[in-house]
């Protein structure tokens, strides 16, 4: 059994809006389409890319 990241740098997920079915991208046919329901639109989720910012001293007041 392969074991798949959750999270990390480039971590790339699709999402079904209408069954809420979470999968990578290779699980998604070549036409988009949800593999549990058949839905055409995918969401895409994507974690780590998120850059933090930090407020410097003289900025807060």
């Amino acid at each position: 059994m392969r074991i798949i990241p959750l999270r990390g740098a480039a971590v790339a997920w699709f999402k079904c809006p209408a069954c809420r079915l979470k999968c990578r991208p290779t699980a998604v046919g070549p036409d988009g389409q949800c593999p549990r329901c058949g839905h055409t639109r995918m969401l895409k989720l994507s974690f780590g890319d998120r850059t933090a910012k930090s407020a410097s001293d003289g900025d807060q007041g």
